[in-house]
């Protein structure tokens, strides 16, 4: 009879630790895809909100999303309008630093978010 409120104890102290972990590891991909973002800034703007109007903003942008655009313009896949550029950029990037910025970018307020206005 003992035994069942023990194993409860060590599960949720198992599930507390990867909790844990898991925003640990977040926290630390974050913080990457910033530092991985500072060669968009000339074209997304600082947090992703597009300085020129033509082009698109990356903020709050849904991450699957912006993984797929990214991993198709390193694929050669999209063409057309800067394409060439985008191509360029995200032919540097591996899958997990494609997964990190998109992410990071998806977590940033978009345009009509107070704390970037």
């Amino acid at each position: 009879m003992k035994i069942i409120p023990l194993l409860a104890l060590l599960l949720s102290a198992s599930l507390y630790a990867n909790e844990e972990v898991s925003t640990s590891a977040q926290a630390e991909s974050l913080a990457r895809a910033k530092q991985l973002s500072q060669q968009c800034l000339g074209c997304h703007g600082e947090f992703g909100i597009a300085p020129i109007t033509t082009n698109p903003n990356l903020a709050g942008q849904n991450a699957e999303y912006l993984e797929y655009a990214l991993k198709a313009y390193r694929g050669g896949e999209r063409k057309g309008g800067m394409a060439f550029i985008m191509r360029a950029n995200a032919s540097a990037l591996s899958d997990q630093d494609i997964k990190d910025l998109a992410l990071y970018f998806s977590s940033q307020a978009g345009r009509n978010a107070s704390s970037h206005q």
